[in-house]
């Protein structure tokens, strides 16, 4: 425990040559934030997973849950909101049947799951001119 609190309070990252200080959460590309996301994640999942939906997968921190039922659907995602102060879901909405996921797309149709390939508009590269951090240590 004593090596994670050290990881944690050393939460420092590297831009344009300078150094900056993540004062809250976790840096991204820090070897140990999906560790510790992953732990995280499934402690606020429990509630969820104990009310039984047809189908409910996560990959770190993104979760995709199938529910009978619209007001199913969103008892989950309260649910899931409810669970800590240091996270906010965002659900995905369906374009022409498919929902996003991850890098995929999700659609359900005739009992059957298809996925396809899908590149989200936040995962393509950010240009050069991106304003940098703003905290140093």
């Amino acid at each position: 425990m004593t090596l994670v609190k050290e990881c944690l309070s050393c939460n420092i990252s590297k831009w344009s040559g300078a150094y900056f200080s993540q004062i809250i959460r976790l840096a991204m590309g820090q070897r140990l934030a999906p560790v510790l996301a992953i732990c995280f994640m499934s402690k606020i999942e429990e509630p969820v997973l104990s009310r039984r939906p047809l189908m409910y997968c996560r990959y770190i921190d993104d979760c995709c849950i199938v529910t009978s039922t619209q007001s199913e659907m969103d008892e989950r995602f309260r649910i899931l909101n409810q669970q800590s102060q240091y996270i906010s879901l965002t659900k995905e909405k369906l374009c022409e049947s498919w929902l996003p996921y991850v890098n995929t797309q999700l659609m359900l149709a005739h009992d059957t799951l298809h996925v396809k390939w899908y590149r989200k508009e936040s995962s393509k590269s950010s240009p050069y001119t991106r304003a940098p951090p703003t905290q140093r240590p």
